[in-house]
């Protein structure tokens, strides 16, 4: 179980995972409790049920749009797209943080980019939540902060 206090980044991909995913449930959002086989848009959902607090930074954000755009996204759904998640931030008590890049000695610098919000002291993410292997290698705990994918964390969120 995740207490609403608990702070949470999710990688870029669980965004695009969700967006450019199977489900074609965009521009809803799938139920709260989790209904769909994607668990990346049951993530996102979870976001709304204000059972966590979720995180994001201006460079996840920028990197969402430039795949959007890349897989063919119109500029007004790429618009509404980001507009939705730094809704979902502000309305779980999280935000949109630029965190203080530093080195935390990964190799990738998109993975260290997302170590860097999770680690900022604004945000201190106790979960990061990726389909990414490379931090995944990273984990399960590392530095205090669990590393998990989208269907491990969804099933944390809603257990009893």
């Amino acid at each position: 179980m995740i207490d609403e206090a608990t702070a949470v980044v999710f990688d870029v991909n669980v965004y695009l995972d969700y967006i450019l995913g199977d489900d074609g449930s965009w521009p809803l959002l799938p139920d709260v409790p989790p209904t769909t086989d994607n668990a990346s848009a049951d993530a996102v959902a979870l976001a709304f049920s204000a059972r966590f607090r979720l995180y994001c930074s201006p460079h996840i954000l920028r990197n969402v749009a430039r795949v959007m755009r890349l897989t063919g996204h119109t500029e007004a759904t790429i618009e509404a797209f980001c507009a939705a998640v730094v809704e979902m931030c502000e309305f779980s008590g999280g935000g949109v943080i630029e965190p203080t890049t530093r080195d935390h000695g990964v190799r990738d610098f998109e993975d260290n980019a997302i170590v860097s919000l999770a680690r900022d002291p604004a945000v201190d993410a106790l979960i990061i939540v990726t389909s990414d292997a490379d931090l995944l290698d990273l984990g399960p705990a590392w530095h205090g902060r669990l590393i998990m994918r989208p269907r491990a964390f969804v099933r944390r969120v809603v257990a009893p």
